[in-house]
């Protein structure tokens, strides 16, 4: 049986979603805001390597906004717990790019696509790795 004194809830699950989305968006614009790629240009001119590294790091950055969002039931320690996360993320992302110049380099470089795309995979797995100990770390 459908028990809809549970409905009572939904004005908290738009406000934890909103949050989440808040936070999310802002670490899109934080990561876009550091890397010298404009991904959406490179997307748009249908480089894959670049759209498969920013749809990894999108997943990345929502993990430890996930993981913050099982431990409170606070929308501020969302915001804020999520934001540490998205900015050591961030901060992760800059410290793989300087040690990785040339893997990096290559998203956007013309010709075969073969290196791209190997560089986008192993970058990838790197976000998602990355997102997934933050999202543990926050986790508490």
């Amino acid at each position: 049986m459908l028990n809809l004194d549970t409905l009572a809830n939904l004005p908290d699950y738009f406000l934890f979603f909103g949050a989440g989305l808040l936070v999310w968006g802002v670490g899109l614009f934080l990561y876009e805001l550091v890397t010298p790629i404009k991904e959406f240009d490179e997307i748009r001119n249908g480089n894959t390597a670049v759209a498969i590294n920013f749809m990894a790091v999108a997943i990345a950055l929502a993990l430890p906004i996930q993981s913050v969002g099982h431990s409170t039931f606070n929308p501020l320690e969302l915001v804020l717990w999520g934001g540490i996360g998205i900015v050591s993320q961030v901060a992760t992302h800059l410290v793989i790019r300087t040690f990785w110049k040339t893997t990096y380099g290559r998203l956007t470089a013309r010709g075969d696509e073969k290196p791209c795309i190997a560089s986008a995979l192993l970058l990838s797995g790197f976000s998602l790795v990355v997102g997934m100990l933050n999202a543990a770390a926050l986790s508490y």
